[in-house]
């Protein structure tokens, strides 16, 4: 069931990503909320399907980026990775991780487009791109983690409700 919530769901957060929150920016940076759905997503209990959405959102958000094909997608399931070995260690305290690997996730998903930029031969002096574009990111995306976090903690509290013991 989680991995046929993930296409319509991420599809809409990658549409509204792309749309509405890519203009809501501090200094040059935006927020990632497909990065953050993922992450929340791996985080649950219940889910054994983070790993398929690390995978479709990163698919999804490839698909609209400008940069070469396939760099969102290893982001993310690097993400995706280090989130659940997280989970797996520290499974009590999910809000923190969710900041932990949002603060992890977006230093890697930035530094992975940077690398690939200079890659390509883009000229970008690496304190300008820190300031104006990395760090308001940072800053956006944990201002959203918790919020994200709550709402898809509900939403797999639906998909897969806990059974109450006696």
């Amino acid at each position: 069931m989680g991995i046929f919530l993930a296409i319509p769901i991420l599809s809409i957060a990658t549409i509204l990503q792309s749309a509405v929150i890519s203009r809501i920016t501090l200094l040059q940076g935006t927020a990632d909320i497909v990065l953050l759905i993922v992450i929340a997503w791996a985080l649950q209990k219940n889910v054994k399907t983070g790993w398929q959405w690390g995978l479709i959102g990163g698919l999804l958000v490839d698909f609209i980026s400008g940069l070469p094909f396939g760099i969102y997608t290893i982001g993310y399931l690097l993400v995706t990775g280090l989130t659940l070995a997280l989970q797996a260690r520290i499974w009590r305290l999910a809000v923190l991780v969710q900041l932990f690997a949002t603060f992890v996730g977006t230093i890697l998903i930035h530094a992975l487009s940077i690398l690939v930029l200079v890659i390509r031969g883009t000229s970008l002096p690496l304190q300008d791109v820190l300031q104006t574009i990395v760090l308001p990111s940072l800053i956006l995306n944990l201002f959203l983690a918790i919020p994200v976090y709550s709402i898809i903690r509900e939403l797999a509290g639906l998909v897969y409700p806990e059974e109450i013991e006696i």
